[in-house]
């Protein structure tokens, strides 16, 4: 028998009692087909292309991933909360005091 628990909580959903949400995510790379024109055929690309590994090297970049599918057990009480802000938009809030 497989466990299952909340991912967000931890709460226990394997009793069988417990209703048990899935929340499958896809994150990709947008591809916006760029408008070419008679002054970027005249660019150097393969020299841009250089220098931005350049860069991304001395920055010691990695790469996000172009592609991502991730798959999430919720239990009822973080359903509500994730379809409600499923950004997370009210936690990134800031209350300041007046000083």
């Amino acid at each position: 028998m497989k466990h299952y628990s909340c991912d967000l909580c931890g709460k226990d959903l394997a009793d069988g009692l417990a209703a048990r949400f899935v929340l499958q995510m896809e994150v990709f790379a947008a591809h916006d087909p760029a408008e070419i024109n008679e002054c970027d055929l005249g660019d150097d690309h393969l020299e841009e292309m250089g220098q931005l590994l350049r860069e991304a090297e001395e920055m010691d970049l990695e790469p996000a991933p172009a592609f991502k599918k991730m798959r999430f057990d919720m239990c009822p009480s973080c359903h509500r909360k994730f379809l409600a802000d499923p950004l997370s938009r009210e936690a990134q809030k800031f209350d300041f005091s007046e000083n």
